[in-house]
């Protein structure tokens, strides 16, 4: 007790170091504000679709409004920027697909994906899909490559930008398969479908969630889906594998990262909450109509993952000496 001090002055100081204690304690509960998660695509896009599925989960255990602000653009990198350059306080994280790796190995200047953002934790995992118009005769991968070695540089296929898993995938394809097509980069996945099913483009790689529906529709064809094995919602369309393209292991992944030097503690409360929502049978459900399984795993893990796709992507961005638009 401070000697001098009158008893409404000693009553005073007792009010003023509790009420900073309790707000000192406050500043120490996550979440305690609204969090915003961004989304480099735009609105029913996968990751956007994981997010919207997230989210509400996360603000009804948490108390406080979950935020999915889509920032489309520049193949994502509008969206990694932002981040990148958010406060390291836990209040605006990343939910990004796998393209986070891709679209850096051919801007190169744009963000380091290994180094400049904290994982938290794999989402969800895909398979990929090979899409053709309507109006491409080829009914099958083997029919393809006929096709395209009968008629050189003369089939164009599409994808959402050049560097996006989509652009580089069929360079991998046409690498593996011995053929020569034309790269055709739109500004976003909406408008290369649009193409597509309108038969200006003949081929285009896209997530099997995005494909199911428009094959269901008649307005795509899926030619192959999935790597090694069979994709779950395409059992009657062969891998990638099985339709003799060697060594194309190459699946879709959507993931949650935080801006570099986030508290340890609040990044390990967005694992511990995101990865019990994980496990909810209707989360599952969701996804799997979206073509995707919850993944989870360690922050750890998926540093890894992201650094073995930059390396991965960087080595096909060298070789087929692609450049951005």
């Amino acid at each position: 007790m401070r000697s001098g001090m009158t008893p409404v002055a000693r009553a005073v100081s007792l009010f003023l170091s509790g009420w900073l204690a309790l707000a000192a304690a406050a500043q120490t509960q996550y979440p305690s504000r609204m969090v915003r998660a961004i989304v480099p695509y735009t609105p029913g896009s996968s990751a956007d679709l994981i997010a919207r599925n997230l989210g509400p989960r996360l603000s009804e255990g948490w108390k406080v409004p979950f935020l999915v602000d889509n920032r489309a653009g520049a193949s994502g990198i509008i969206g990694v920027q932002a981040v990148v350059a958010a406060p390291a306080d836990g209040y605006t994280l990343l939910i990004m697909a796998d393209n986070f790796a891709s679209a850096a190995s051919v801007r190169r200047n744009a963000y380091d994906p290994v180094n400049d953002l904290d994982p938290v934790i794999l989402l969800a995992r895909g398979d990929y899909a090979l899409m053709a118009s309507p109006s491409f005769p080829a009914k099958s991968v083997d029919a393809l490559v006929v096709t395209a070695r009968a008629n050189p540089g003369k089939i164009y296929y599409a994808s959402p930008g050049s560097g996006l898993p989509a652009h580089l995938m069929m360079e991998v394809f046409k690498s593996a398969m011995g053929i020569d097509l034309v790269h055709v980069p739109y500004k976003n996945n909406a408008a290369a479908v649009t193409d597509l099913v309108g038969g200006q483009v003949s081929l285009m790689f896209a997530s099997v969630g995005v494909a199911l529906p428009l094959a269901e529709g008649g307005r795509v064809r899926i030619l192959a889906a999935g790597a090694a094995r069979r994709a779950a919602r395409t059992p009657g369309v062969p891998s990638f594998i099985e339709s003799g393209v060697k060594d194309f292991n190459v699946g879709t992944w959507f993931a949650m990262l935080a801006p570099k030097g986030t508290p340890r503690e609040i990044r390990a409360k967005l694992y511990a909450d995101v990865a019990t929502l994980l496990k909810e049978p209707a989360v599952a459900e969701l996804m799997l109509k979206q073509g995707m399984t919850p993944a989870g795993g360690t922050p750890e893990e998926l540093h890894d993952l992201i650094r073995s796709d930059f390396e991965r992507w960087t080595r096909i961005v060298r070789e087929a000496n692609i450049r951005a638009d």
